[in-house]
């Protein structure tokens, strides 16, 4: 098995490495005839970033603080919002920055929540110029054992709040002509699997929302400086995810990635003014080749190996263990509380 694996990784590279010269090559042209990022200076902007408590959000946070911007950061989790704060305003003290940070805890599934919450924002710091939903939710369940209400909650958290937010604070970039909107969805919102169905679902309406609107704002406002970002990241080292880290197989092929580095590609993102950007890069071309080169079969026992046929037992597992160290803590405190 494992010299299968190494002959299919050596097949994969052969591949792959002819697109990555090729873009190379295109890249060192651009270089060489001058075209480069769009300068941005984040000291004049409002960074409204959603699920800023913990993992992406918290590095994405972080990022922009070390950019020099002023941040709004929503999360229903206030002590890890809180954390994140502490952070970012020590970043920007180091800086001598007079930009702020401000946190509010808003549970973004709420249409009316995230309406009152964009006009205190607007109060407190000004009109929001980059939007960043990248407020997620996976409940780690199949769709026949999945809840009703955790559908609904990966819906609204994954899909809909986004579009609540968008129109909170489109109008404003639309006026002022300036804006970004970048939003964070998965690269299983481009290429489906299995497991999570929602969480895919959801994901794949993120990704259509993010492709409708960018029209749109161009057939509207054929010349308007407003800008849709579109972030699908590969599987990270965050909480939601880390029942799964050790799990995923051919991570030599397709590492498992950083939230500090998705980050960092979001501020690229926004200077270069890509629209949708797959991370790792060299995914885009792995899923071009199991789309249109590979057969079915041969892609679907890719992705069973890759991820296993039963991914979602990762998720299984690490609740009971969650949950068995709960109960042992919960006991000890007892205890102790007996004792005293």
């Amino acid at each position: 098995m494992a010299d299968l694996f190494g002959f299919l990784r050596f097949i994969i590279n052969l591949i792959l490495y002819p697109f990555a010269l090729a873009f190379l090559f295109f890249y060192r042209c651009l270089q060489w005839l001058g075209l480069q990022p769009t300068a941005h200076n984040y000291h004049d902007n409002i960074v409204l970033i959603t699920g800023s408590g913990n993992g992406l959000g918290r590095e994405i946070a972080l990022a922009f603080a070390k950019a020099g911007a002023s941040l709004a950061l929503w999360d229903i989790d206030d002590a890890g919002n809180r954390e994140t704060q502490q952070q970012c305003l020590a970043i920007l003290h180091s800086q001598n920055s007079s930009s702020r940070v401000r946190v509010y805890h808003v549970d973004v599934t709420r249409a009316a929540d995230v309406y009152d919450c964009a006009k205190r924002v607007s109060y407190d710091l000004g009109q929001v110029t980059i939007l960043v939903p990248n407020a997620g939710y996976v409940s780690g369940r199949s769709l026949l054992t999945e809840s009703d209400s955790d559908i609904e909650r990966t819906f609204g958290v994954n899909s809909l709040s986004p579009i609540w937010l968008i129109k909170a604070f489109l109008p404003y970039m639309l006026d002022a002509n300036r804006g970004h909107i970048v939003l964070v969805s998965s690269v299983l919102g481009v290429h489906a699997s299995h497991g999570p169905i929602t969480y895919v679902s959801s994901k794949h309406a993120s990704v259509g929302l993010s492709r409708s609107l960018r029209m749109d704002i161009h057939a509207t406002h054929p010349y308007s400086r407003v800008s849709v970002h579109c972030i699908c990241p590969y599987i990270m080292r965050t909480r939601m995810f880390n029942p799964l880290t050790n799990h995923v197989l051919l991570q030599s092929v397709v590492p498992i990635i950083s939230p500090r580095y998705v980050a960092k590609q979001i501020l690229d993102a926004i200077e270069w003014r890509r629209d949708e950007v797959i991370l790792p890069y060299r995914l885009k071309y792995i899923a071009f080749i199991a789309d249109y080169i590979l057969p079915r079969w041969l892609t679907e026992w890719l992705v069973f190996k890759v991820s296993g046929r039963r991914p979602l037992d990762a998720f299984h597992k690490d609740n009971e263990e969650h949950t068995r160290e709960k109960r042992k803590k919960h006991a000890q405190t007892v205890q102790k509380e007996n004792i005293d």
